[in-house]
């Protein structure tokens, strides 16, 4: 049952009646195959060993399965336990060919480079995130990838931008109120149409801001014509943000790809030039992202492909740490990861 799923050994052992320490040492040294592994050295047999400057670095490498690379492959990050890990997986059977605990170009392209060049060169597309080292570990390690910025971190970095623009004008309000009491002056707390207070109306129009005008409920259009009639800005900054979201939706009628690219490529030259004219330092923080990333931005309409099967995986994964109380034991909890995962 343990090996099907990665669930908590504890509720097994709960199930059972039994002591879950008792259980969790039964399985970890007898049953899961943990011991064997670590006594024949399999466990640090993928690992990197590099001398750098004189100093020694080990960068471990629990997962390295060549068979599970792909022609559509992900490339993302994941903290487990604070270390940042690079994980590479196959976005059609979800399973990871590579997972290594740096973000280091040149340690990753040491990794990569050890799969045969061939089997690389076999890699059609490469999702990832809009960091510059996963650019340059795609373009050296599969050299016939095209790359597609993935469309939920160009939504979640525009989403931040917004709720930025929020951020700043509670704080400033925050500033006020912190500012009155300490020179022994009145602050009003004024209470507005919706029943809101400024700092309460900042607060609470977070999930409105993340959501398209026809899905807010009764109160949130309420707070929203508040919110925006108070701090126009904030609304600026919507509206752009809805637009780019919206300019991501294909278009109903079937046509090549070329054209598409052509007409969607217009479509956010246009967007970003009205961005860049605006005085709004949020929005020409999303101009100057879009501008640098448009290439991969437009790959996502070769064929709609997207990081969320990756996505799905952190998730899983997240999951997994959580069932097992953050990975105490890492050795043994990223031996688990690599049968349940990999």
């Amino acid at each position: 049952m343990v090996e099907d799923k990665p669930i908590s050994i504890g509720l097994v052992a709960y199930i059972l009646g039994m002591s879950s320490k008792k259980l969790h040492r039964w399985y970890q040294n007898v049953l899961s195959g943990f011991t064997q592994a670590q006594e024949k050295g399999e466990l640090d047999k993928d690992n990197l060993h590099i001398i750098e400057k004189g100093k020694y670095i080990d960068i471990s490498v629990p997962i390295f399965k060549e068979r599970n690379l792909g022609e559509q492959m992900a490339i993302d990050e994941k903290t487990i336990n604070g270390t940042c890990y690079t994980i590479l997986s196959n976005r059609n059977t979800g399973k990871i060919a590579l997972m290594a605990d740096t973000l280091k170009t040149e340690y990753l392209m040491k990794i990569i480079g050890r799969i045969d060049i061939d089997r690389r060169m076999s890699v059609k597309s490469l999702s990832r995130d809009m960091a510059p080292n996963y650019d340059w570990l795609g373009r050296q390690a599969f050299m016939n990838a095209y790359h597609i910025a993935d469309k939920f971190h160009v939504v979640k970095i525009i989403l931040e931008q917004l709720q930025a623009s929020r951020i700043f004008y509670r704080q400033e309000e925050l500033s006020k109120r912190r500012e009155a009491k300490q020179n022994s002056e009145s602050y009003s707390e004024t209470v507005l149409s919706n029943g809101d207070t400024i700092l309460q109306l900042l607060a609470r129009s977070r999930g409105l801001l993340f959501l398209f005008p026809q899905q807010w409920s009764e109160q949130q259009k309420q707070r929203s014509i508040v919110l925006f009639e108070l701090f126009p800005e904030i609304e600026k900054v919507y509206r752009h943000v809805i637009e780019i979201r919206r300019w991501y939706k294909p278009t109903k009628a079937k046509t090549t790809y070329q054209k598409t690219r052509d007409r969607k490529k217009k479509q956010i030259k246009d967007i970003i030039k009205k961005l860049i004219k605006s005085a709004n330092e949020e929005l020409k923080n999303i101009a100057f992202m879009l501008k640098r990333n448009m290439n991969p931005i437009l790959h996502y309409f070769i064929a709609k492909e997207s990081n969320a099967k990756a996505e799905a995986l952190n998730r899983n994964l997240q999951r997994f740490v959580n069932t097992n109380y953050g990975a105490r034991n890492i050795q043994f909890f990223l031996f688990r990861v690599k049968i349940h995962f990999a």
